[in-house]
């Protein structure tokens, strides 16, 4: 086996674009736990209708409910994400 000449060490530095100094992390957390807190709810609201639409799956039931709830947290959340990107725009710092 060969090496090259110029094998050395790099040492990695991510790159320097979009790495904003003191960027908020309140706004993510918050629409994550709004996407999940709306799933949640309906979740509650529909389980009776979901729960007959799942059953000929059998024992898949549960996964089908859950990759079920699942989609519907992350679109909740990504709906959360633009509704405050349009209502209130990005905070620059």
């Amino acid at each position: 086996m060969t090496t090259p000449i110029n094998a050395e060490a790099e040492s990695y530095s991510p790159p320097d674009h979009n790495n904003k100094t003191g960027e908020n992390l309140v706004w993510p957390l918050l629409e994550c736990l709004g996407g999940g807190i709306s799933a949640g709810v309906v979740l509650l609201l529909l389980l009776p209708m979901l729960a007959d639409v799942m059953s000929p799956l059998g024992a898949l039931a549960s996964t089908g409910l859950v990759i079920t709830v699942l989609f519907l947290w992350m679109f909740l959340w990504t709906l959360t994400a633009v509704t405050r990107k349009r209502v209130i725009g990005e905070q620059s710092h």
